[in-house]
């Protein structure tokens, strides 16, 4: 932790250097980290060393603000070399072992069937990403933080799969059944180490069916514990500045809270695919698995509800072909 102090403080004296009259309300800032350290209190030194990270990202030094953010944390994604807060670190370990799925991207961007508009929003994502530094150099901070939702089964995830091939990203996909914590806070506190993982860790984090964690506050029904959650989730998406991409979808949009929308950079609206779409998939995922277009598999097709059940349809096809050529032989 001492290191981390050293590491603010050297970073804002080179960029007093490098620029005297920048930002000089920062010395208070600094003055109340000293302090801090002087008398031991990690919690105060922490909060001063997150404003000045929150200084530098204000006037553009977003490098800078993650290098601080990062270094305020313990590394989260190697074990614990039994130094001090061992156990705190293996038990984030832990944690973060059982919370995150990582997920083999399987599917080209360019083979993912998607409305051109969609197409489009996703192609300037991807060259934000190649531009990040010409962006930062700009002032101008990339968008990180994305909303897919619309009817099951029409994209949301396998897009976030491939968008994460695409830019060379590992994706890790959030298991809610490891994040809900039995006891209160443990839930929060949970999403808030997910949070620093993704700012620490170039990736793609999923936050599938977020509906689960996002639900609209209101309902009488909720408990207190369920209107903290979401307020935690609308504070860490508000603050967190990923390394990659926080990812969210959602079959439910009605119920995510309104105040969670404004979170997000980028919101995408997947919507049911049309029977003249559905055919389109069907010809070239056909193709690949070698399926004649009969009348019969046209007509399925064309009736499915989502790309997900027509994939479903057509590997199920493919199957029964291959277990009939079997028994011939």
């Amino acid at each position: 932790m001492y290191r981390s102090w050293c590491l603010v403080i050297a970073l804002q004296e080179r960029k007093r250097e490098r620029y005297p009259s920048s930002d000089m309300a920062s010395v208070d800032q600094l003055a109340r980290l000293f302090k801090a350290i002087a008398a031991g209190d990690l919690g105060a030194a922490q909060e001063a060393a997150v404003g000045i990270a929150d200084a530098e990202e204000r006037i553009g030094h977003h490098t800078a603000a993650q290098m601080l953010r990062g270094s305020l944390r313990p590394n989260l994604t190697k074990p614990s070399n039994g130094t001090n807060g061992s156990h705190h670190n293996e038990a984030w370990n832990v944690v973060l072992a059982q919370a995150l799925t990582p997920v083999a991207s399987k599917v080209p961007l360019r083979d993912v069937h998607l409305r051109p508009v969609t197409r489009s929003a996703i192609a300037d994502i991807c060259l934000e990403w190649v531009n990040r530094v010409k962006l930062e150099h700009a002032g101008l901070p990339r968008r990180s933080r994305l909303l897919f939702y619309g009817p099951p089964g029409c994209g949301k995830s396998i897009t976030a799969s491939a968008l994460a091939q695409e830019l060379s990203l590992p994706i890790y996909v959030v298991r809610f059944d490891a994040v809900v914590g039995a006891y209160l806070g443990q839930t929060a506190a949970h999403l808030r180490e997910l949070f620093r993982f993704a700012e620490a860790t170039p990736c793609v984090l999923l936050i599938d069916e977020v509906d689960a964690l996002g639900k609209h506050r209101g309902d009488p029904l909720d408990i207190g514990e369920l209107h903290r959650i979401v307020i935690t989730l609308m504070q860490e998406l508000e603050h967190a500045r990923p390394a990659g991409y926080t990812i969210a979808t959602s079959n439910l949009p009605k119920q995510l809270d309104e105040a969670l929308w404004r979170r997000f950079d980028l919101v995408l609206k997947f919507q049911r695919p049309s029977r003249r779409e559905l055919e389109r998939y069907a010809s070239a995922r056909g193709k690949a698995l070698k399926l004649r277009p009969t009348e019969a598999v046209r007509k399925a097709i064309s009736s499915s509800a989502s790309y997900s059940d027509a994939e479903q349809f057509l590997l199920a096809q493919a199957r029964q072909r291959l277990l009939n050529d079997l028994k011939r032989t």
